[in-house]
């Protein structure tokens, strides 16, 4: 489990799933309790998040069938019910967790919104609603928005334009908010007021329409900025490159600001710009902390600016992404080597090799030479000659 988790935190979705998956067969029959519920409802979420609600909901289904007691399985197994359009199953689900003797504020929001979208039965919503209200479960603008959907059918406009005025406070730019305020003034017969709620919905739509149009307008520039920075570095015009990445976005929120400290990073480096370059590629890191490109060029540049113990962490968080990156493996050798830990490098090398570094002269050099420094000669005099063999080949 704690692999699981570690792995989703890193962003490796797939292998994450994987080792939850292992820890569910590795759980013993009739087994219960909050790790064996984690080991479903952890990576359910995960599904979830990739879009992928039909086996987020089998497997939740799942470990409703094993009886785990737990109130957060059937919450958010009637919550993703719902997101399908599946009020029957979603009730079904609240149902189930209540046969249980399972209470939970999130249970009680979830068969809420369920009873909501209930014609028959939307009545009852209003008072899991409320209760959601008092204690604080779920997003406060969406109860309200749903509580006020149920009044407005029953024809309890002052109660629901109650609610809607309460989630326009705490939500004044959010055009459905607006919209549905509109909506309900005009059912109400408060035309005036309608009028000035749909008007303030149309300004709100246009002006969120805008920004987008503006933010896919800066990505184009950007995305055009960078492939000309690309494409002079590669040419060998360091200087130029650098201009053409002059003045682009590269704050947090802007879209493509990790590229562009990245593309900056690396350009500053061809210059020998050494200190520099460490900044840019650090900022890239910090943007995107689960690439792994950012860690291994921290590594790199941190250790030709000589300080290698800092290029070991940025090489070790590489590995801890992709444990496969044998360019991490072989710098750490390196760096081990100079700080004459021989044995070390040797092993960092051999996993280098055995990871597809096979055909890196340099590699098999500098192999050769701590091999030599271990005593060990006949490998090292086998590694020179495959040394010998690729210095004779040349660069593919």
């Amino acid at each position: 489990m704690a692999l699981a988790r570690t792995l989703a935190t890193l962003g490796r979705t797939g292998d994450a799933l994987a080792a939850f998956a292992r820890a569910r067969e590795l759980a013993p029959v009739g087994a219960g309790g909050d790790v064996v519920a984690s080991a479903y409802l952890a990576p359910a979420l995960l599904m979830r998040d990739l879009d992928r609600t039909g086996d987020a909901i089998w497997l939740l289904e799942e470990a409703a069938a094993r009886r785990l007691r737990s109130a957060d399985v059937y919450e958010q197994l009637a919550l993703l019910r719902l997101a399908e359009g599946q009020t029957d199953q979603a009730l079904a689900a609240t149902s189930a967790a209540a046969a249980e003797s399972l209470e939970s504020p999130g249970l009680d929001l979830a068969r809420g919104l369920a009873l909501a979208r209930d014609p028959d039965r939307r009545v009852e919503a209003l008072s899991y609603l409320q209760r959601a209200l008092d204690i604080g479960a779920g997003d406060p603008v969406v109860v309200h928005l749903e509580a006020a959907d149920v009044l407005a059918a029953e024809g309890r406009f002052p109660e629901a334009l109650a609610h809607l005025r309460t989630a326009a406070e705490s939500a004044p730019e959010e055009p459905e908010v607006v919209y549905r305020l509109g909506r309900t003034l005009a059912a109400a017969g408060d035309r005036e007021a309608a009028r000035a709620a749909l008007d303030r919905y149309r300004s709100l739509e246009e002006a969120r329409e805008r920004g987008a149009e503006a933010e896919r307008l800066a990505s184009a520039q950007t995305a055009s900025a960078l492939s000309d920075a690309q494409r002079l570095a590669e040419e060998g015009d360091l200087e130029a490159a650098l201009a053409r990445l002059a003045g682009l976005p590269g704050r947090p929120e802007d879209l493509r600001a990790a590229d562009v400290h990245s593309l900056r990073a690396k350009v500053l480096f061809s210059m020998g710009r050494v200190a520099e370059a460490v900044a840019s590629v650090t900022e890239a890191r910090l943007l995107e902390p689960t690439r792994i490109e950012h860690h291994y060029l921290e590594g790199v540049f941190l250790h030709t600016g000589g300080r290698a113990e800092d290029a070991a962490a940025a090489l070790e968080r590489a590995l801890a992404l992709d444990p496969g990156l044998g360019e991490a493996h072989a710098l750490l050798g390196m760096i081990a080597a100079e700080a004459g830990r021989s044995a070390e490098a040797a092993d960092r090398m051999e996993r280098a090799l055995q990871l597809g570094l096979d055909n890196n002269a340099p590699l098999r050099f500098n192999y050769a030479r701590v091999l030599e420094a271990l005593g060990r000669s006949e490998e090292a005099k086998a590694q020179m000659e495959a040394f010998e063999r690729l210095r004779a080949v040349g660069p593919p």
